[in-house]
């Protein structure tokens, strides 16, 4: 399945199913593997692969998808032309107001627009314009982002995709009333931690309009021979970049005109 390992001895390389397994075993476990066979995948298509894999190892229902790298900055970080995408799961949703234990795979949070499909999504091209009608509710939210993989800051772009496309966990926020008459793309969004603001950014950040990031998972999805479904949840890619996660530390998010998240991290333990 992933072509670049066929030339390996598999006495020296794990094989696909066994790096599923670790993936999933790191997710249940919160502890690290080894970054250098996730590393060394040579493309795109065979770290999806992997991601595919991991998801049916990881004992939990899948509950929808995050999208990642919905910016060019972010881009650029992972040298990437395009965003990425990964699963949530429901093991890992939890809700407003939770506290976190700050675990060696976590990076920090994403403030994040996302939607609950409300209908099957057709097997064609969509628009824009066609998309409210499709979904259900929008809610804020929050992805805790992070990695399994031995490492500091980002891992790379082939092993961020593998890896659950870097997803953590999902927080729920509150629905937005009359969200189809606003302009989700000019909401302001601000983060403070412990009471200093740290990031700030606008729905824009989010491939210009949060409803582009569902256009483009609908349409990579189709391209891999799937779709969305009536009940998944889409986190669409982080307003304002990457709030570090700090042990003890509690974090509150402002989105203008659409309601108010916080989260904390558990102090430090010796």
């Amino acid at each position: 399945i992933l072509a670049e390992y066929c030339a390996m001895s598999s006495t020296d390389h794990p094989t696909p199913a066994e790096l599923a397994k670790q993936l999933a075993g790191a997710r249940a476990s919160k502890q690290l593997v080894a970054s250098a066979p996730f590393d060394a995948l040579a493309t795109l298509d065979s770290a999806y692969q992997l991601q595919n894999m991991a998801t049916e190892q990881y004992d939990s229902a899948q509950i929808g998808y995050k999208v990642g790298a919905t910016n060019e900055a972010v881009q650029k970080l992972f040298g990437a032309n395009a965003p990425f995408l990964g699963p949530m799961f429901e093991r890992d949703r939890l809700n407003a107001d939770s506290t976190l234990q700050l675990t060696a795979d976590i990076l920090g949070g994403e403030a994040e627009f996302a939607f609950v499909c409300g209908d099957d999504f057709p097997d064609r091209d969509l628009s824009q314009a066609e998309l409210p009608d499709l979904i259900s509710s929008c809610h804020i939210a929050v992805e805790i982002v992070g990695r399994r993989t031995i490492g500091e800051g980002l891992p790379t772009l082939h092993a961020a995709v593998a890896d659950y496309g870097a997803n953590v966990a999902f927080i729920e926020g509150p629905s937005i009333d009359n969200w189809q008459s606003m302009d989700l793309a000019a909401i302001s969004v601000t983060a403070s931690t412990d009471g200093v603001q740290t990031n700030e950014g606008t729905g824009a950040a989010v491939l210009g309009h949060p409803l582009q990031s569902m256009l483009w998972l609908h349409e990579t999805l189709r391209m891999r021979g799937n779709h969305l479904r009536k009940g998944d949840w889409v986190s669409t890619g982080t307003c304002l970049g990457v709030i570090k996660a700090v042990a003890g530390s509690q974090v509150d998010i402002d989105f203008a005109g659409c309601g108010h998240m916080r989260y904390q991290f558990s102090p430090a333990t010796a």
